[in-house]
């Protein structure tokens, strides 16, 4: 028998990183957020919250108390509610929609009832509020009293920032949050969360459950529909779920520090002028983080030709200097043809690989390494899958590749602080048929590809890395 039982170990585990937490906000002068104020990035204590003691501090927190749930709480109930949950990306989706969130905040701390919430958007008081306390059961809003809600730090996640009036009149507006993630909960609980109803036929299925077809996805069952998804958001009656969708990707950054692409591969050090390639780079969100930072670099942002047209309107909005210094440039381009752009320091893939099964990407990898110089590097952005056990496996001796490991008994992979990296995983394989990578996987890849991967970085605070490669 062990001299400590694993149950006290993660209770004395979560006290220690407590421990660490508040002497660190003390130090700081700072208190740790509530969670009945809104969620403020600029705010000190938010950044202090993201430094990397921090940062191991609330991961270990997040491990240990998941671990010590399903421990302590009754298997039966554990896998009930785990079978029920679909029911809160439902009533997320539900409340953004409708605009609950904006009217909720609208009625300030004292909160407001769901008589009122009904009168003004036009629903069932009974059912908003069952919406709303279920949400609230999860610490998304406040139950003040019964039938009484209000925002919170969780909610105000999913505030567009605009008035109920404008949300009403102009439902894309909420696109544009202040908090910028709202686009993309509502790509995963609307498309991601339907495709997900079918991944059991898509896994079972025999004309499907082998296939590396991006149209044989759990997501084209559920809309029955042949066409990729990407195709489908280019179809006339889809317009609203296109712009959805280019601003869910453009924010995209906010699932890690604003810094994290580039705290990973040193871009200061590339000569002056040298040209990196945004290859599916979308609107062109990262480049414009690089852009500012390194700006000795000139940047070339790639994608489809109705991606583009949205990028132009993003960086008319974000940075029209670089559009006109022609520091930047938008270029239409099918990664799936050769690479026009023979002369670049860097190829940029970030979450491009998730996005296609390895036939497809070995494609991609291809191109780009024709096009490759020998000084040419890739940078690969993407999740590295851990294993939910010990990592035995060999790391060819890559640099950057190995972390430690975590305390014991905390599971390896940090099981629920690591789960949105699976959370991807599985979205990716219900809307593409794709997926995420383990490092081995990724490694072998690039490898058939003519790519040698010779730098891993894991980024702090983020559920990306970067795989550095030079030409094989």
């Amino acid at each position: 028998m062990p001299s400590q039982s694993n149950l006290r170990l993660l209770g004395e585990l979560i006290l220690k990183s407590i421990d660490i937490i508040e002497s660190r906000m003390e130090a700081a002068s700072v208190e740790f957020p509530s969670l009945a104020d809104p969620f403020d990035p600029t705010s000190d204590a938010e950044s202090v919250l993201l430094e990397a003691e921090m940062l191991v501090a609330r991961s270990h927190i997040v491990a240990a108390a998941s671990q010590l749930i399903a421990m302590v709480r009754s298997p039966v109930q554990t896998i009930m509610d785990y079978s029920l949950q679909f029911h809160l990306p439902s009533c997320i989706r539900a409340t953004a929609e409708s605009n609950m969130v904006e009217i909720v905040r609208e009625a300030g701390p004292q909160g407001i009832h769901v008589r009122d919430i009904a009168k003004i958007n036009n629903s069932d008081p009974v059912k908003a509020g069952r919406i709303l306390r279920l949400l609230a059961t999860h610490h998304i809003f406040i139950e003040l009293s019964p039938n009484v809600f209000c925002a919170n730090r969780l909610s105000s996640i999913l505030d567009s920032g605009k008035s109920v009036v404008e949300v009403q009149q102009t439902p894309s507006c909420r696109y544009t949050s202040a908090s910028g993630i709202l686009a993309l909960v509502l790509m995963h609980t609307d498309e991601g969360f339907k495709g997900s109803a079918y991944l059991t036929e898509a896994f079972t299925n025999p004309a499907t459950a082998r296939s590396a077809r991006a149209t044989d996805s759990p997501w084209n069952l559920a809309a029955q529909t042949g066409v990729f998804l990407f195709d489908w958001y280019d179809l006339p009656e889809n317009e609203e779920r296109k712009t959805r969708f280019s601003f869910a990707m453009a924010c995209s950054t906010k699932l890690e520090p604003p810094a994290a692409i580039l705290a990973g591969f040193k871009w200061a050090d590339l000569p002056k002028n040298s040209v990196v390639v945004d290859v599916g780079g979308g609107v062109g969100s990262s480049s414009l983080i690089l852009a500012k930072a390194a700006p000795h670099l000139n940047l070339i942002v790639q994608d489809r030709c109705s991606v583009i047209e949205d990028a132009k309107k993003y960086w008319a909005q974000e940075a029209p200097e670089l559009l006109l210094s022609g520091r930047v440039k938008l270029t239409v381009h099918d990664f799936f043809t050769p690479m026009p752009v023979k002369t670049a320091a860097v190829f940029l893939l970030r979450w491009i690989m998730h996005d296609w099964a390895d036939p497809h990407a070995v494609q991609i990898l291809t191109h780009l390494r024709a096009a490759a110089t020998p000084a040419t590097k890739l940078v690969t952005v993407d999740i590295i899958l851990p294993y939910a056990c010990p990592d035995t496996c060999v790391t060819n001796g890559i640099p950057g590749a190995a972390l430690a490991p975590p305390p014991a008994p905390l599971l390896p992979n940090l099981g629920a602080a690591n789960s949105m990296k699976y959370w991807l995983d599985f979205q990716m394989f219900v809307l593409g048929n794709c997926q995420e990578r383990t490092l081995g996987h990724f490694v072998s890849l690039a490898g058939q590809s003519g790519w040698r991967v010779v730098q891993v970085h894991h980024i702090p605070g983020s559920s990306l890395g970067q795989y550095i490669s030079v030409p094989a």
